[in-house]
């Protein structure tokens, strides 16, 4: 049984089954007709069975008993070469390409990426011309070095570096269908930019087209790609084609979360990425102690982003009970113009303490 993009040559007919037919239909046996042209029947016998051509001379003797031109046995026999031709360098082909994307495999999950891209039920050659063509994937080995960007993902949980790998280049794909933004990227505009965007998160209403609209407007793509099994990655940020993009996952819809990734991203933007798209790439980390310098970086700049520190500064001491935490800083933050979820998201991650009551504006909007 061929593989899905395989051409079973078995379901190629070849002239010699037509004969065979033929004779059927009038009566005529192998042996009766072998000895009317002049032919051993066992020579016949392997040609019906497709083991052996109908030669030129051959079709003359058939166009005499059976009066069907001899063209047409030749037509027939030259067409069922042909077919057997293409399904082996079509079979071949797609062996080879199986091969390659086998390869890749290692490197990323294909399936995620090609249900992603709805190509999953492709040939595996024309998933393979998706990959070199769309995807610009190189070799292997190529890829295996092109692991590169910034991202803001999960400390602890979801460090599949073949899944994030994964996402990133679905998210990659995503961006690159997103229409070019409408100004011209401007890297000393990054601090005005976080200010809009902080304004943005503190309303919190039509946050995310808001958001995808400021940032056009300062140059820069933005998607959401959800994240895939084992990936738990918040935010990346890259170049494309000289264009900035960030792609979050909002895998949590919370107006904290969702502030701190993006924030998280123009930071890295700001701080790290390049135009030549040999952003830094950052592997996996288990702890504390072993984050990289570059997400420090980009987590100092998205908190004093979203709160500057001079606010930050005057938040009062408070008791070691969620219930007045909660309800001291909803009234700061209220007092300051802070969205209250921003405020207690910074005070869950420095403090370790998530046992805040949520409510529907947390989420969203």
């Amino acid at each position: 049984m061929a593989k899905r993009g395989e051409i079973n040559v078995k379901d190629i007919i070849h002239p010699g089954f037509i004969l065979g037919m033929e004779l059927k239909s009038r009566n005529l046996t192998q042996k009766n007709f072998a000895a009317q042209i002049a032919t051993q029947q066992s020579h016949l016998s392997e040609i019906i069975k497709g083991k052996r051509n109908i030669t030129d001379q051959l079709a003359k003797k058939l166009e005499d008993a059976l009066s069907i031109p001899a063209e047409h046995w030749i037509r027939m026999q030259a067409e069922y070469g042909y077919k057997i031709k293409a399904a082996n360098l079509k079979n071949t082909e797609e062996r080879d390409a199986n091969a390659l994307l086998s390869e890749y495999n290692v490197i990323y999950d294909m399936k995620a990426i090609f249900k992603a891209a709805g190509i999953a039920l492709k040939s595996a050659s024309e998933k393979l011309k998706f990959c070199l063509e769309v995807l610009l994937f190189g070799t292997p080995a190529v890829q295996r070095r092109q692991l590169q960007g910034c991202y803001h993902r999960s400390e602890k949980t979801g460090l599949d570096p073949r899944m994030i790998a994964t996402w990133s280049v679905i998210a990659k794909y995503e961006a690159s269908r997103k229409p070019n933004p409408t100004s011209r990227f401007d890297k000393n505009r990054l601090d005005a930019l976080a200010e809009e965007l902080r304004d943005i998160f503190n309303d919190n209403h039509n946050t995310m087209n808001r958001v995808e609209r400021t940032l056009s407007d300062y140059g820069i793509k933005f998607c959401i790609v959800p994240k895939v099994k084992h990936a738990s990655v918040d935010g990346y940020s890259f170049f494309t084609d000289g264009v900035p993009a960030i792609v979050i996952t909002q895998r949590f819809n919370r107006i904290d979360n969702v502030a701190f990734a993006v924030m998280h991203e123009v930071g890295h933007i700001k701080l790290h990425a390049s135009e030549d798209g040999k952003g830094k790439i950052n592997l996996p980390y288990y702890d504390a102690e072993t984050i990289p310098t570059e997400e420090i970086e980009a987590n100092d700049f998205a908190a004093h982003a979203l709160i500057p520190q001079n606010k930050w500064v005057s938040l009062p001491d408070m008791p070691l009970n969620p219930r007045s935490i909660q309800r001291l800083c909803t009234k700061w933050a209220k007092e300051n113009g802070i969205n209250k979820w921003i405020v207690l998201g910074r005070v869950s991650h420095e403090t370790g303490m998530y046992m805040f009551k949520s409510d529907s504006s947390r989420e969203v909007n």
